[in-house]
């Protein structure tokens, strides 16, 4: 399920965590398994290729504008999108 929280929110705080990643590809070539999982760069910039790749971008640019065009019409299918889409709507803001 695509929410605001996935697009508004986890998105630019991946990049803003993992913008000072300061770790080489050198350096993780020398490290050993565990000394990566208890890395907390090498989990950094993990992180960063599995959410700021272009795909995952692409995904969210297009399905909420298109959440918020189904929205009222889902509101007719299931009470709790009116909800939801209400509460969305006022934490984000109607013209975002």
């Amino acid at each position: 399920i695509f929410t605001f929280i996935a697009m508004d929110v986890l998105h630019p705080c991946i990049y803003l965590w993992t913008v000072g990643n300061k770790i080489k590809d050198e350096e993780m070539a020398k490290m050993s398994c565990l000394q990566k999982l208890m890395n907390v760069g090498w989990w950094k910039r993990k992180m960063a290729v599995l959410i700021l790749n272009e795909h995952v971008t692409n995904v969210f640019r297009f399905v909420n504008p298109a959440y918020m065009f189904c929205l009222p019409i889902l509101v007719f299918y299931n009470s709790y999108f009116g909800a939801a889409g209400g509460f969305a709507l006022v934490a984000v803001g109607a013209g975002h």
